[in-house]
């Protein structure tokens, strides 16, 4: 089940895809206790995932930014 693919492995796309289907099911109200706290706690961690994601891709973006800042410089 893609649900359960190691969230390190999760691409932007997938890791949003897997939070909002969590969010859906704990807004629900339909889990038991125990599975709500097992879809919280993975909603965290793939909440984490996203953001490292986005920190890594602004990274990128700002390391691009940068050097054609430099070269209109010159």
């Amino acid at each position: 089940m893609t649900e359960q693919k190691n969230i390190d492995d999760l691409s932007f796309e997938e890791a949003l895809d897997q939070l909002t289907r969590l969010v859906e099911q704990l807004e629900s109200g339909q889990l038991p206790l125990e599975e709500s706290v097992a879809a919280f706690e993975r909603g965290v961690q793939l909440t984490r995932r996203c953001e490292a994601l986005l920190d890594e891709a602004e990274q990128r973006l700002q390391i691009l930014g940068d050097k054609e800042h430099e070269g209109s410089a010159e």
